[in-house]
């Protein structure tokens, strides 16, 4: 029991470290804001643009099988015959390609100024210095940890097809099937983000990648946890907003959920922060 109190005492004074160091970078926080803001309104323009006008037509009140069949057949001709669908799937394309470069962008930025926290002050320069200088090494990590992280899809996704009919009918086994296959593939994720990010640090920061694998595997527990307590405090934020911008309609709920973005960048920041912490005390040992 002492132990274990021992070791979340330690994993909270992470936390503490990493929420300083992410104090330090809350200009990075009000910047990621923006960009989170601009790529929600374009994606909003976008559904509004496509989807929205298709499900107006939508057979209301009711439909039976006639009018459905109806629906679904003229909008199969509307998608086949509409110029406008290969521009909203080149927007959409454009949108998730320029969401996969600026990503690691952003990533380099952060690394870098919680790399030469001590040594100069300036989040903002520092992030664009990060940009510049690191862009090449965080973008190469960032291309495998994509790849590693889909490569499950190629065994999972057609065991979902294969299942598809008896998901839609409610089938138990099949739903729990698919929900042990899912989590398997998520933990999977987790794992190769966490190992790749320590590897990366050693990367950047010179002192060995495999001396900075080893010591998150030998840590693993202390960065599951971090994660664990972190994310818990990412879901009661978004509880606590999404709770609030219910009950206060209107103008406030917009206001709401219109800032709910800059915190989720915060916990973003804090996060990679807290384990930058944990990282740099076995580059100490």
């Amino acid at each position: 029991m002492d132990r274990c109190h021992g070791e979340v005492t330690i994993d909270m004074i992470f936390i503490r470290n990493g929420w300083t160091s992410a104090k330090k970078q809350f200009p990075i926080a009000i910047l990621l804001f923006l960009y989170e803001l601009l790529w929600g309104v374009f994606l909003y323009k976008i559904i509004q643009s496509a989807i929205t006008p298709v499900l107006q037509r939508y057979p209301d009140p009711g439909p039976g099988e006639l009018s459905r069949f109806l629906f679904l057949i003229e909008g199969q001709l509307g998608l086949s015959e509409n110029p406008s669908l290969r521009l909203y799937a080149a927007l959409l394309a454009g949108m998730v390609f320029l969401r996969l470069v600026l990503t690691p962008l952003i990533r380099a930025g952060i690394y870098h100024g919680l790399l030469e926290e001590r040594e100069r002050d300036g989040a903002g320069w520092l992030f664009f210095e990060g940009i510049r200088t690191k862009w090449k090494p965080v973008s190469i990590f960032y291309a495998g940890e994509l790849l590693l992280s889909l490569a499950p899809a190629y065994w999972i996704l057609p065991q979902l097809f294969k299942r598809l009919s008896l998901l839609l009918n409610g089938d138990q086994k099949a739903l729990m099937y698919t929900a042990g296959l899912l989590l398997a593939w998520v933990l999977w994720a987790y794992a190769i983000k966490k190992c790749l990010e320590y590897m990366l640090l050693g990367w950047l920061s010179h002192t060995g990648m495999l001396s900075s694998l080893l010591w998150c595997i030998r840590r693993i527990l202390r960065v599951i946890s971090i994660s664990v307590i972190l994310g818990a405090a990412s879901l009661i934020v978004f509880l606590l907003f999404t709770s609030a911008s219910w009950f206060w309609t209107g103008l406030l709920g917009l206001i709401l959920h219109q800032i709910y973005p800059f915190f989720r960048s915060f916990l973003g920041i804090w996060q990679t922060a807290s384990q930058f912490h944990l990282w740099k005390t076995g580059t100490q040992k």
